[in-house]
């Protein structure tokens, strides 16, 4: 007897997919609808059969096994990729201490990056250019690596940046090793004011005049007005203590990189309805409980 996957139960349960579909299919990336298709044909005939039998001639036997769907919507494929991926970084990845950092910004400036990728990817460069500003003063060659996440823990759109550093690097005249210590007011400065610079240099791709709240802005210099009292809003950049080789970070990571958002287990036992969720809330250090629709967790 065939048993879904708790996945799967949000999304075909009442025929929550295809509902969600005819509701917001317009607002939804042609990559995701691909990623959940695949994801509800994982480990079914769709994606394709393989079939071993015994090598004795004498023996009839065979077996059938129906083939994964490697997207990362698949909790189950998603794990597997997880540890290929996790294995893979910490080899190449060197030995040495290093500095964790998550780079955010104040809420009211995430709807402009929403879904806009050509923001999102700039981001990276918003983020890293912070640290790697920092060590060429101090003449050192560090190594870096991060990765962007677009919702909370909520599954609330905030997208930000989590990136680890070499607590040193090489010496660029020398070429040894030195160690290095970030300042925190230094990179936190830099970064606020790259991403407000990305954000100023895109108001034709923004259009921020069209967005619900922003109707008073109508020109560039009201954008610039507008962006210059965020800049004087607070951002937080944390810095996570140190720590002895990459693999924790990495193993952190991948768990975003190669996995859906929301584990199967919270999934596993659910029959139709709302879903409540259960997270770590970082204000609070508790874990908190929230209720969403069937259609509110989809979109989420």
């Amino acid at each position: 007897m065939y048993i879904p996957r708790p996945a799967k139960l949000l999304f075909t349960i009442d025929d929550g997919w295809n509902k969600f579909l005819e509701k917001f299919g317009d607002s939804v990336s042609p990559w995701t609808k691909l990623s959940v298709e695949r994801m509800l044909a994982c480990g079914t005939c769709a994606m394709g059969v393989r079939r071993f039998c015994c090598s004795s001639p004498e023996c009839s036997h065979s077996r059938f096994f129906c083939q994964s769907c490697k997207s990362k919507a698949c909790s189950s494929c998603g794990f597997k990729s997880t540890e290929q991926w996790t294995a893979q970084q910490v080899h190449i990845l060197p030995d040495c201490d290093w500095q964790h950092i998550t780079f955010t910004m104040p809420h009211i400036l995430w709807p402009f990056f929403n879904n806009n990728w050509l923001l999102l990817n700039a981001l990276f460069r918003a983020a890293t250019r912070a640290m790697l500003r920092w060590a060429r003063k101090q003449g050192v060659e560090i190594g870096i690596f991060c990765a962007l996440h677009t919702y909370g823990r909520q599954l609330n759109q905030h997208p930000h940046i989590h990136l680890s550093v070499t607590r040193g690097g090489l010496d660029v005249k020398h070429g040894v090793w030195r160690s290095l210590f970030f300042k925190k007011h230094a990179v936190e400065e830099i970064w606020r004011g790259a991403v407000i610079r990305l954000l100023r240099h895109s108001y034709e791709l923004i259009n921020p005049g069209s967005l619900p709240g922003l109707g008073h802005i109508r020109d560039k210099k009201q954008w610039n007005r507008y962006l210059q009292a965020q800049y004087g809003r607070r951002w937080k950049v944390h810095f996570a203590k140190k720590t002895r080789g990459a693999w924790r970070s990495v193993k952190y990571l991948g768990r975003y990189l190669k996995r859906p958002p929301v584990s199967a287990s919270k999934l596993r036992h659910y029959s139709g309805g709302a879903v409540v969720h259960c997270y770590y809330d970082h204000r609070t250090q508790r874990y908190q409980q929230q209720t969403l629709t069937q259609e509110e967790m989809i979109g989420r």
